[in-house]
């Protein structure tokens, strides 16, 4: 038996709305588009489209999915990151829009280089950084390390969905331990991290689609979320050339104190500080001396 296609996504959507989840229009479209294979707007272009037996039994089943509060990203296996498509899932954190401009900071760095720019990406994830800055930066090759190997399968997975994957080197480690068992790696013009910074005790208190969902690796930056900052700056030093640049994304109000302590170390001159498009300061970075 077939349904018409518009009467099943307005009733995934009225199900949406009743358990609360926000954009419940824009979700469903996303999900139908999702079972369909097709883009949003070509529910539109449709004339009386319908689905079969199958399809609106997996219509409902993600509607549910999403009802539980797992992130559509990661029903979808997708989101889109400095306009490319990423595959998600629950392996990695979901790349978010803020970190879009730690991105463009390194890009609008290295684009001023001549010759190759070596970058390490630490903590890298669903690879979103790497990848983009590869995919961008023509002259870069990247390192990318990350503790789970789960989350590397995935990072290598979109390397090769943009075919950057011969410009980039995927290791698996703590932070920057596993560059000291290849002494072909050399000191980098680059380092850059999106690290974990949210505080332990605040991440029970974090949304649901979050806390419940997302790798917890991801998220836990210790009890103050400052926990891996301090590292990238003391450790980083081994591995950052003279003059070469580290950026960090940084939580909300958090970007004082991370300045602060890449002025304790003494090594890092002409600090500054980025805020996203909200204006919450987001980036700091500085220069090595």
């Amino acid at each position: 038996m077939q349904l018409k296609g518009m009467e099943v996504l307005r009733k995934g959507q009225k199900i949406l709305e009743c358990y609360n989840v926000p954009a419940s229009r824009l979700e469903a479209e996303i999900l139908m588009a999702h079972i369909l294979k097709c883009q949003r707007h070509d529910l539109y272009l449709m004339r009386d489209w319908k689905l079969d037996g199958t399809q609106t039994h997996e219509f409902f089943d993600l509607i549910y999915r999403r009802c539980e509060g797992c992130p559509i990203q990661y029903i979808t296996n997708r989101q889109e990151f400095m306009g490319l498509e990423f595959y998600v899932d629950h392996r990695v954190l979901i790349p978010r829009a803020d970190t879009e401009i730690l991105v463009e900071h390194v890009i609008k760095w290295g684009s001023q280089k001549d010759g190759p720019v070596q970058i390490l990406d630490v903590g890298t994830g669903s690879g979103a950084i790497a990848v983009s800055l590869a995919f961008f930066l023509p002259n870069a090759r990247i390192t990318a390390v990350d503790i789970s190997a789960e989350a590397l399968d995935v990072a290598r997975l979109n390397a090769c969905r943009h075919a950057v994957q011969d410009r980039i080197t995927f290791l698996e480690g703590d932070l920057f331990a596993p560059l000291y068992n290849h002494p072909a790696v050399q000191p980098f013009d680059v380092v850059v991290s999106n690290p974990p910074y949210i505080p332990t005790q605040e991440i029970e208190g974090l949304e649901p689609q979050v806390k419940d969902y997302e790798p917890r690796i991801a998220l836990d930056g210790g009890y103050d979320g400052l926990k891996f900052y301090g590292r990238l700056a003391r450790e980083g030093l081994d591995w950052l050339k003279s003059g070469g640049l580290l950026a960090v994304e940084v939580g909300y109000g958090q970007s004082r104190a991370v300045k602060a302590i890449l002025e304790s170390t003494g090594c890092y001159q002409d600090i500054t500080i980025e805020k996203d498009l909200a204006g919450i300061e987001r980036v700091v970075s500085a220069t090595r001396c």
